[in-house]
């Protein structure tokens, strides 16, 4: 009896040494795996289309278009103004380090101080954004001007102390008391649009350009003028380092060098056919840059006048010049969307032609024309300005592949299929609609002979048909794209169309347009089903639709365009259900979520409003918006929910696509896995234990895993 309850306590010993140990492992892998999921967090931290997301977004697919380039004084950094904001680059390794957003205006214009301590903004409505460069804060925001007029050009002025600014079409300068963030002064003489600002190295001048063909030279102390006559509108300007000499570019093609003592012009270039829109000198006055024939920039041997160089890698107008401080590096940035760095030293060969950059330091494709999720919710496809297609993983924010579309086709619609992508573009050397099958780097094309400019593009649900609008005769053609055959043409609009949706059965098509109503289509048999709504015959603008959208079911469409409201109909009655009124000036994008309980509709002021849909058979359906979602800067096109439901896409004119983290924005209580009332470090280790299970599985892929944690770890201390 007591050898055996001696080797019962031995094995309940060895029994306890091994549980303890098994708990000691379990812990242990716990461990690991939170500083694997921390590390997994800091890194997407680290990423830059997570940076300053709005409130509601999990990441920022592109940059936003670029429009301004500018060296801090000191050379270590250069802010690039963009679409969404601000980009700070570090000058040695060309890197991002920041992003100054506010998430509701782009930034057209930009300027450091002159001790570099203050980073000036001209916003897209109006404002003068003021940040601290050191912290990255916000100071002041500036009002001046209005509200619906970009502020393109700033300049502060040698000593600090006076900021000037002007707005696209505004012929006033406003001169701004930086120290105080007050109004010191307004200078009035223009007959036309302000284009550019520049004080001369003394401070004791303004030189100021306009669509009026005038460059006007103002005496800061006391706002007296007196002009140089050019003629054709003046649209940029540059004093040389010592003061004595202006440079102009025009609407007539010149390049010109002022003597600012005679006010008389001491040399002029004619291009050949562009017009000069940016020109800059060296700090040490050697060179003069200037946009030039077929969007290349010219340098120039600023004392000589003959021409050094030609750098031709944008593809569209030249916006933005400007040279490093120490003379050795050249920035620009054109209506491609990119800044590019020049090496000046390696610009060695004099009248030698240079088709690449030193460094694409900013990139973005452009505004977004399309858009649509994968089946399984991992992929998107979208369609830019830039006619590339790129399919990105939703996870990590990357692109997986790109396919251009070569000539001038703009894509006008995109879809996954079973063997890729397909999309569909126009444009180029014929006015046909060129369907492409796109998958692993290869494309296969069929054209579906239009003939005529198209307009709007739509695939069916199953990818096999697809619908485009003849935007001169407003008819509507159907295409097999197995084949290419033309199926059937829509004949009953009396105006432009705009906007086309297919029923998620595909058996239904709507149409809409300048005329007001909405048409429903049999998509078998050709024919016209109903006329929603009234056909506009006087054509007006205040009720154009530019937005379909089926419900899942198919029985609700809602509509939305020109007057900001959205129409809900019952297809099956075709009677309209109720009048969504909200904030909205214009809504251009609408969207079902997949279970039928969301409508999201995008405005044309960057805003996206997420509806109860819930309510809209109801007696009594909803009058506003459950949420507001802000973070684009311009006109949302494009949207679209991801099949699982987790994500909304959406796609704007600012060049952005933000993913929304839609299932999870409005509550941290799923995330509460072990309910404590509270999401903690307790949450982390009670997923990390079931690993592998089927529950709970927080992002809806299927299993429990590391996914699933990264979920949580963001929220703790929420």
């Amino acid at each position: 009896m007591k050898t055996q309850r001696l080797r019962f306590h031995i094995g309940a010993f060895f029994i306890r040494i091994h549980l303890l140990s098994m708990i000691q492992i379990q812990f242990f892998n716990v461990i690991l795996l939170l500083a694997a999921i921390l590390f997994l967090s800091d890194a997407y931290a680290q990423d830059s289309a997570r940076w300053h997301l709005p409130e509601g977004a999990s990441a920022r697919l592109g940059k936003g278009n670029a429009t301004d380039v500018q060296f801090s004084p000191d050379g270590t950094q250069i802010a690039v103004a963009s679409s969404i904001g601000i980009w700070l680059y570090d000058a040695q390794t060309e890197q991002e380090v920041d992003l100054l957003t506010d998430h509701v205006r782009g930034i057209w214009s930009c300027v450091y101080s002159p001790d570099g301590t203050i980073l000036a903004g001209g916003g897209m409505d109006g404002t003068v954004l003021l940040w601290n460069v050191s912290t990255r804060q916000l100071i002041t925001t500036l009002k001046g001007h209005e509200w619906w007029r970009r502020v393109i050009t700033l300049a502060f002025s040698p000593d600090g102390r006076t900021l000037a600014s002007s707005a696209d079409y505004d012929e006033d300068v406003q001169l701004w008391d930086v120290a105080t963030s007050q109004h010191r002064a307004t200078f009035t003489g223009h007959a036309g649009g302000v284009t550019a600002v520049t004080f001369s190295p003394d401070g004791r001048t303004l030189a100021s350009a306009s669509r009026d063909g005038m460059i006007r030279l103002w005496n800061v102390a006391t706002g007296e003028h007196d002009g140089i006559l050019v003629g054709p509108e003046v649209l940029t300007l540059a004093f040389s380092p010592d003061g004595r000499t202006l440079a102009s570019g025009d609407r007539g093609n010149r390049i010109q060098l002022w003597d600012i003592d005679t006010r008389q012009s001491r040399w002029s270039f004619i291009e050949p056919t562009e017009i000069v829109s940016a020109v800059a000198f060296s700090p040490d006055g050697t060179l003069l840059a200037s946009e030039g024939e077929n969007n290349a920039i010219r340098l120039w041997d600023a004392n000589t006048s003959q021409q050094s160089a030609i750098l031709t890698a944008h593809t569209r107008s030249i916006l933005s010049l400007v040279f490093s401080p120490d003379s050795k590096t050249l920035a620009s940035v054109g209506e491609d969307n990119t800044a590019r760095l020049w090496d000046i030293n390696m610009l060695w060969a004099p009248n030698t032609i240079y088709t690449e950059s030193k460094t694409v330091l900013h990139e973005n494709p452009g505004y977004v024309s399309a858009l649509a999720f994968s089946p399984d919710s991992k992929m998107l496809v979208s369609g830019s300005e830039d006619r590339v297609l790129r399919v990105w993983d939703a996870e990590t924010a990357k692109v997986r592949e790109s396919f251009s579309t070569g000539d001038k086709r703009r894509i006008r619609a995109a879809t996954f299929l079973s063997d890729g992508v397909a999309f569909a573009s126009t444009g180029g050397t014929d006015k046909g609609v060129h369907l492409w099958r796109a998958r692993g780097g290869t494309q296969a094309l069929l054209t579906l002979q239009q003939g005529t400019v198209n307009t709007t593009t739509r695939f069916s649900p199953d990818g096999r048909t697809l619908a485009s609008v003849d935007g001169l005769n407003d008819v509507i053609l159907l295409w097999d794209l197995t084949t290419g055959e033309h199926l059937a043409t829509f004949e009953g609009h009396i105006h432009w169309i705009f906007e086309l949706a297919f029923s998620p059965d595909g058996k239904t098509l709507a149409s809409g347009g300048g005329d007001s109503a909405i048409l429903l289509w049999d998509v078998e048999s050709g024919q016209h089903l109903v006329t929603l709504g009234k056909q506009d015959v006087t054509q007006g603008r205040r009720d154009d639709v530019y937005a379909l959208a089926f419900s899942p079911d198919g029985k609700t469409l809602a509509s939305g365009g020109a007057d900001g409201l959205i129409q809900l109909w019952d297809t099956d009655t075709t009677q309209r259900l109720s009048t969504l009124t909200g904030d909205a000036i214009e809504v251009d994008a609408l969207a079902f979520s997949p279970d039928g309980g969301t409508l999201a509709s995008g405005d044309s002021d960057g805003t996206i409003l997420l509806w109860d849909a819930t309510t809209f058979r109801t007696p009594d359906p909803q009058v506003s918006p459950i949420n507001t979602l802000k973070g684009h800067t311009e006109d949302v096109k494009e949207l679209t929910f991801s099949p699982d439901g987790g994500t909304l896409a959406s796609g704007s004119w600012d060049g952005t696509i933000l993913l929304w983290a839609f299932a999870l924005q409005s509550s941290h209580l799923s995330s509460d896995v072990n309910g404590d009332g509270v999401v903690n470090i307790l949450d982390l280790t009670f997923i990390a234990t079931r690993f592998g299970e089927d529950s709970p599985d927080l992002n809806g892929d299927g299993v429990v895993n590391i996914l699933d944690l990264v979920i949580v770890a963001n929220l703790i201390g929420g």
